[in-house]
């Protein structure tokens, strides 16, 4: 095989699989979207600050792991990953340990 025809195909792959390494792996455990919700500070006093969200009416599922929560309206409004959350009832979602995407 030619010099140019093996720099080429190194080339190619290289293009491929480049974009494949700037994509983040995916580990969230469960998905909410919840209508509304609140996006807020609390931990020990004097500790490092926690932040939570809670969402009503919420739709998804998730096992208690790290999850994403979207809230579609409100002062609030965007998509949270939590370190968990929890459906608390049929339609309750809390996370706790999240980050605004």
């Amino acid at each position: 095989m030619s010099l140019i025809k093996r720099l080429t195909i190194t080339a190619a792959a290289a293009a491929l699989a480049g974009p494949l390494l700037m994509v983040p792996a995916a580990h969230a455990a469960g998905t909410y979207t919840c209508d509304s919700g609140t996006f807020f500070e609390r931990g020990p006093a004097g500790g490092t600050p926690i932040w939570h969200v809670w969402g009503n009416p919420c739709t998804g599922s998730g096992d208690g792991g790290a999850s994403v929560i979207t809230i579609s309206s409100g002062s609030s409004a965007g998509t949270y990953e939590c370190d968990r959350a929890n459906l608390l009832t049929s339609t309750w979602v809390s996370g706790s340990g999240c980050v605004k995407l």
